[in-house]
């Protein structure tokens, strides 16, 4: 992704600055509150080998809500590095198979070899309002349920943020290594993923030096940024947050904290996310992008 030169803070009007952040909130806000977002997040279960079943019933192995399910709705059979799911004869005429944007009935008692997340496209199981899909991690499975109609997402009170300023949108320099370096990101449940890292990007923020390492995101099309600053105490939260910005241009890296935000756990409890790593943990507040998520009692600022 390029960066014209029209975009980056020293040329950029105010008024067209808030213009662009308004509508990347508006944009974020939509996907939190979709129907298939971290918002609608009910379960997460991890899969054994073998037989697991799945109902509203307290002895499932992936639980679904009892007003939602009925307390046996089939079994997911995990063998070999491969899930399929059977139905149980009473989600006959009433659980479904979306896959590949066609939707078909699925009869009881016929197994179904599902396709994991970690295609482009996963298989997913509907029942009213809820939806099951098999996520792949590092030869790991499990369950994830969203529920169209979860409290989380319906009563969503939306999300606070500090005043949207030209100030916290900088232009760095990056600071190429000599060669690509790989970063072990490591996830709060101990998984350790690898990230490519193209150099150190160093910039000054009210008069103050810092650095960051950036992550090549996922794709190759832009750059991840997991940080943690001094606010993480007070007013955003705890373990950090999150910034994409586009790849470097001309040595250059543009970062807009404006933009800056929580990542999924900070909203459901069935997310893993990356820790900070301790080298994009600044001594310093940066009061930018948005605050920690809102009681549902709250009103967004």
């Amino acid at each position: 992704m390029s960066v014209s030169p029209s975009q980056f803070p020293d040329t950029l009007a105010s008024a067209e600055h808030q213009a662009l952040v308004l509508a990347w909130r508006r944009a974020r806000l939509a996907r939190l509150t979709a129907e298939h977002s971290w918002l609608s997040l009910v379960e997460r279960a991890w899969l054994r080998e073998g037989d697991n079943s799945v109902g509203s019933a307290p002895t499932a192995d992936v639980k679904l809500p009892a007003d939602r399910a009925p307390a046996r709705l089939g079994t997911f059979t995990l063998r070999a590095g491969a899930v399929s799911f059977t139905p149980a004869p009473v989600a006959e005429h009433a659980l479904h198979l979306r896959r590949a944007g066609d939707t078909q009935q699925l009869p009881a008692h016929e197994p179904v070899t599902l396709v994991s997340d970690a295609k482009d496209a996963p298989d997913r199981l509907l029942l009213g309002s809820l939806t099951l899909e098999v996520m792949e991690r590092a030869e790991l499975f499990a369950v994830r349920v969203r529920d169209s109609r979860s409290p989380a997402r319906l009563q969503f009170p939306g999300i606070a943020h500090y005043p949207i300023e030209l100030r916290t949108r900088v232009v760095a320099k990056l600071q190429p290594y000599a060669s690509l370096k790989t970063l072990e990101l490591e996830y709060e449940n101990g998984r350790v993923e690898p990230y490519h890292v193209p150099g150190l990007a160093m910039f000054t923020l009210d008069g103050i030096k810092l650095r960051l390492e950036p992550l090549i995101d996922t794709g190759g099309k832009r750059l991840f940024i997991p940080f943690a600053d001094l606010t993480n105490r007070d007013t955003t939260y705890g373990a950090g947050r999150f910034l994409y910005a586009p790849l470097p241009q001309d040595g250059r890296v543009l970062l807009d904290f404006n933009q800056a935000f929580n990542p999924p756990c900070a909203f459901t409890p069935f997310a893993f996310c990356p820790l900070t790593p301790p080298q994009n943990r600044l001594a310093v507040r940066i009061e930018a992008g948005e605050k920690r998520p809102l009681d549902p009692s709250q009103e967004p600022l």
